[in-house]
């Protein structure tokens, strides 16, 4: 019965030890199928003017505003498993439609120090706006396999 017991907790031991846990968090989690989807979380920062500034996430009293004809260069951080096509900007000028400004195809920009691609995306606030008007600009990172992330930010256009 000893023996039992003693070869029971051995083989028991032995199918722990085998087993082994997976160390891919984005493989284990993402079931699109077709590939994976490009991630992108970091906060959308417009570089070329003085002091730096964050667009917001909605528009509201605390989005950045800009005279027309300012040239903004907003720092866009991303990655992906699966191969990335292009970057596309839209601006939506207040309540007006959805406008593609910018196609931008991938190229490898790869920053060692945040270990993420890294973009600095240039946009020209329009003149032609009127005072006041709020500016929805639509950051679309696309991959090859179509899947797409889309990042969103806000400015105002000033007198």
């Amino acid at each position: 019965m000893k023996k039992i017991i003693l070869y029971s907790t051995a083989a028991f031991l032995l199918g722990i030890a085998a087993c082994k846990k997976s160390v891919d968090f984005i493989a284990d989690n993402t079931t699109t199928g077709t590939g994976f989807i490009p991630v992108s979380t970091n906060a959308l920062i417009d570089f070329n003017n003085s002091p730096n500034r964050t667009l917001t996430s909605t528009l509201g009293s605390s989005t950045p505003v800009y005279p027309g004809g300012t040239l903004l260069k907003v720092e866009l951080q991303y990655f992906s498993q699966s191969p990335i096509r292009e970057i596309v900007l839209y601006e939506t000028v207040g309540s007006g439609s959805r406008t593609q400004v910018a196609t931008i195809p991938y190229a490898p920009a790869f920053s060692t120090i945040k270990r993420l691609d890294t973009l600095l995306v240039p946009y020209t606030v329009p003149a032609s706006a009127a005072a006041n008007t709020g500016i929805k600009l639509e950051y679309e990172i696309v991959n090859q396999n179509t899947l797409k992330l889309t990042r969103t930010g806000w400015i105002r256009k000033n007198p």
